[in-house]
């Protein structure tokens, strides 16, 4: 049996991704014809909102008789199956639907201190059943959706992978951002100068040569995941993600540049990047919930060469906006993740991190351990300074404009508590702290629209603890809820005897 056919779970391979959501009853297959412009995404969009099921699109006006393509929404939206809220975020990373917030977080934090596992070459697989070359490539003809009435165009590229690599081969780098249709064998695509791939198209600017370049659909699970993560520089993304899944990534060579490819792809678009044609494009929706109608930018051409496709692809699509989207569900985790790592490997007792997906990834919280905290002699200013200076500092930390300083009796997962924290033991201005020495990534609105735009470089964080929360072990307060203000055999009382008092009994 070669490689790419043995049995793979849910975070390494996309179809095994989707088969899993349709047994636990999370996945509709829409048979009735949609329209690719406005209904597909306004569908999507009305998914994300209420939690309901994915939606597989089998049938949409436009697609070619070459079976392109189908399309899959809200792949990691959240859902309304009974304890699985966060499962296909789970799904995604090879755990089980049921895991919590902190589960999610554990295992990306355990994978960051294994060895990387460096993907296999293999020579031929799923995503090869398929070939268009040149002329026969007409991104104009395919359905791609139209996703808000107030875009610049038809964004084929919103939760796909982008595969560049250095001039020299020792960075692969696997990424997302947003990407549109430009013309028949082009995209337009912002590349932004301190994200990764910014990084290395800078150096093939550098080198006058078009970028080589590749953008996977239905990767592995796994891989779209990871690709939001803001690992440090020069970290190839294909060994962090065998670690993850305990199994190489196996990979496949393209058909007309030196760049590899998950070998189990939906589809594949192949080809360069200009370092001298751009086009017009945007504005779209964003991860923000927010679209500002207006001109659009001029953005790189990346210029298609080569199509492989699966049989029957399936194209992924996020629908920016509102949260709570893939933009929230896929980049928070991740980021925070990362913020993790960074604070414990500078010695703070930071046992969690979290982004409440309400916040549109413009909130973090930051739990410490109250224990571990008081034996550090400290106070409110310091810890928070020198908080504020490791975060902000690092490369997650630059998309970050405000950290939550929680104790370890507050679940940053719950928004409840967060809030709750916030509203009572947060201070005006004595317990917020300000820098503004790290900048912020460009997309936040109050940075571009604000009362300074884009010079807004202001990042806060608000600590929501009482100054004796960092002193004393006994605190001056008790709890008023059903927890943690009746015996535990009241509890146990009520909990018994739930159904008999009418509670909870279907009408």
């Amino acid at each position: 049996m070669a490689p790419h056919q043995k049995h793979k779970s849910s975070a390494e391979e996309f179809r095994q991704f989707v088969s899993e959501l349709r047994e636990e009853n999370d996945l509709l297959s829409i048979r009735e014809e949609v329209d690719p412009h406005l209904e597909l995404a306004a569908i999507v969009r009305k998914v994300y909102e209420t939690e309901e099921k994915v939606p597989l699109f089998e049938n949409i006006t436009g697609q070619t008789s070459s079976g392109l393509f189908r399309v899959l929404g809200a792949p990691v939206g959240l859902s309304r199956v009974p304890g699985q809220r966060f499962g296909r975020i789970a799904k995604s990373l090879g755990l089980p639907s049921t895991s919590s917030g902190r589960n999610i977080i554990n295992k990306i934090n355990e994978a960051k201190k294994g060895q990387p596992l460096p993907p296999i070459e293999v020579s031929s697989g799923l995503v090869k059943e398929n070939k268009l070359f040149g002329d026969d490539i007409d991104l104009t003809a395919l359905p791609v959706p139209f996703l808000h009435a107030d875009d610049g165009g038809e964004f084929m590229q919103t939760f796909g992978m982008h595969i560049v690599q250095t001039p020299d081969g020792q960075w692969v780098n696997w990424s997302i951002t947003r990407g549109m249709v430009h013309d028949q064998r082009s995209l337009v695509c912002p590349i932004i100068s301190k994200q990764d791939i910014g990084a290395i198209f800078q150096m093939w600017k550098d080198k006058g040569e078009d970028m080589p370049w590749a953008l996977c659909f239905g990767v592995p699970p796994a891989a779209i995941m990871l690709s939001g993560m803001p690992i440090p520089k020069w970290t190839n993304e294909p060994g962090f993600i065998g670690t993850l899944t305990g199994k190489p990534v196996e990979v496949v060579k393209c058909e007309t540049n030196d760049l590899y490819v998950p070998v189990n792809a939906e589809i594949v678009l192949e080809g360069k990047v200009s370092i001298s044609e751009t086009g017009p494009e945007g504005p779209m929706a964003e991860y923000h919930g927010l679209v500002f109608p207006g001109k659009p930018k001029q953005c790189p051409l990346f210029k298609l060469s080569a199509i492989t496709h699966r049989n029957d692809p399936i194209l992924p699509i996020c629908v920016a906006g509102r949260a709570a989207e893939e933009n929230h569900t896929v980049w928070a985790p991740m980021i925070a993740s990362e913020v993790l790592n960074i604070c414990q490997a500078a010695g703070l007792p930071v046992q969690m991190v979290w982004c409440p997906f309400e916040s549109h990834c413009h909130w973090f919280v930051v739990q410490v351990d109250r224990q571990k905290l008081r034996s550090l002699n400290t106070n409110m200013s310091e810890f928070v300074l020198n908080l504020g200076h490791v975060v902000f500092s690092s490369k997650p930390g630059w998309y970050i404009p405000k950290l939550y300083l929680v104790g370890d009796d507050i679940d940053p997962t719950d928004l409840w508590d967060v809030v709750w924290a916030e509203a009572t033991r947060c201070e005006p201005g004595t317990s917020e702290f300000l820098f503004d020495e790290y900048g912020n990534i460009p997309l936040i609105p109050y940075v571009g629209y604000g009362t300074r735009p884009e010079r807004n470089n202001k990042k806060a964080v608000r600590c929501c603890m009482l100054p004796c929360e960092f002193v004393d072990e006994e605190l001056p307060w008790k709890v008023g809820s059903f927890q943690h203000s009746y015996p535990s055999e009241i509890q146990e009382t009520v909990q018994r005897n739930w159904h008999r008092y009418g509670f909870g009994i279907p009408e």
